[in-house]
């Protein structure tokens, strides 16, 4: 059996699947960061999710591919968190780059890029990846520029200097008793704040048509073309593709910041884990 994940710092999708019989079993479970959550965090969500490993030891490998595990320690972190429930699984870590690599470039020259809780960007040359002058994964703090995370924190901003237009004010405050003193707590006392900020994307999509959410979502955009891909010399000769939810919720102003960048427009993938699970089964098979 293979089984393989892709990451976020929100949700991880879990495909358990036998590439000879065809078969395959999906799963849901928190998404993981080593970068930003303790190592008993990780270990408790995978233990509590027993449908994962309950026949784990069936499993003989497994590719997983996760945000903040962009250091050989951190994926050493995961390998050593996994083995425990897969003890029979040659167990392989990656970034979740390189998730989207496979699942928006396949084996075609172009920049795959995440846009959901957090954001990256890399440059697939159809042998190679080459990553971006600055340092791959910033974090929410100093990069994940037009993310969910970066939206929410624009967006909470906003809020505390009582920026945010009356309606969306309205809804904020109604659905989620938001107020100063729950903002400080949750960013500044809690874990996962990036994901926490990263929630209230949604909210602009709900009033996606206000001149105020589409000012929001062009900075984001602007911002991650700026430092993500007009970083590389000659980026206008590759396609631009996307993975991850912002993407997908966003497409018709993505594609406008991509055109004020300069940058040609690819495509927009919104279920990597679909391609990611044909790559790899499609290899197992060669294999076998």
């Amino acid at each position: 059996m293979l089984l393989i994940a892709d990451s976020g710092s929100t949700k991880t999708d879990w495909v358990l699947c036998d590439p000879v019989a065809g078969t395959q079993k999906t799963l849901h479970t928190a998404g993981f960061n080593p970068m930003i959550q303790q190592n008993s965090f990780i270990e408790g969500e995978i233990k509590a999710a027993e449908d994962l490993w309950r026949d784990g030891h069936f499993v003989k490998e497994i590719r997983y591919f996760g945000a903040g595990c962009s250091s050989l320690e951190r994926q050493e972190t995961i390998r050593d968190i996994l083995q425990p429930f897969f003890p029979k699984a040659e167990i392989f870590v990656a970034h979740d780059m390189d998730a989207a690599v496979v699942a928006a470039c396949g084996r075609e020259a172009g920049f795959a890029c995440i846009l959901g809780t957090g954001s990256n960007a890399v440059l697939f040359d159809g042998e190679k990846i080459i990553e971006p002058k600055g340092y791959l994964g910033n974090g929410y703090i100093l990069g994940d520029e037009g993310s969910g995370a970066y939206m929410g924190r624009m967006l909470l901003r906003d809020f505390l200097y009582c920026l945010v237009p009356e309606d969306l004010n309205f809804h904020l405050k109604e659905t989620y008793g938001l107020n100063r003193e729950a903002i400080l707590y949750n960013v500044y006392k809690q874990p996962n704040a990036n994901s926490y900020m990263a929630k209230f994307a949604k909210d602009l999509g709900h009033f996606q048509s206000s001149d105020y959410v589409q000012q929001i979502v062009a900075i984001a955009f602007d911002d991650f073309f700026r430092y993500n891909i007009m970083a590389f010399d000659g980026f206008e000769k590759y396609p631009v593709n996307f993975v991850g939810s912002i993407a997908a919720h966003f497409p018709a102003e993505l594609e406008a910041a991509c055109h004020r960048a300069g940058a040609r427009m690819g495509r927009i993938v919104s279920k990597p884990i679909d391609r990611i699970v044909e790559f790899f089964t499609h290899q197992a098979k060669s294999k076998a």
